[in-house]
């Protein structure tokens, strides 16, 4: 089956790797933007600052996406990336997977341990 990475986690994993991943970049920028409302020159640097952000951030998922779509030998990575790939709604999936995979015992089990 030939792996799809959801455009909707692109973007996500963009807008996280903007602001949290790379937020010695991005707190900069903003308040260089902010001082530069007064002075155009700390605009201006506030702006590259923000322009290499966004940069880096597409860099750094691009390479997300590329080992997400690589094979792998990991056998509980692979079924994530299946579960993502499938077609439907990959939120439904994903809960659907986790759901599965992170099954909580039955209270008859809790019961013979609590004794």
């Amino acid at each position: 089956m030939k792996r799809r990475y959801p455009a909707v986690l692109f973007v996500i994993g963009f807008i996280t790797n903007l602001v949290f991943r790379f937020f010695w970049l991005f707190a900069p920028a903003v308040i260089l933007m902010i001082i530069g409302i007064f002075s155009r020159n700390f605009l201006y640097i506030g702006l590259t600052v923000l322009l290499f952000d966004i940069i880096v951030s597409l860099i750094e998922q691009f390479k997300i996406r590329a080992a997400f779509l690589s094979d792998t030998d990991n056998p509980d990575f692979r079924g994530f990336q299946d579960v993502l790939s499938r077609d439907g709604n990959w939120n439904e999936n994903l809960k659907e997977f986790l759901e599965n995979r992170f099954e909580t015992p039955d209270d008859n089990e809790n019961d013979t341990h609590a004794e």
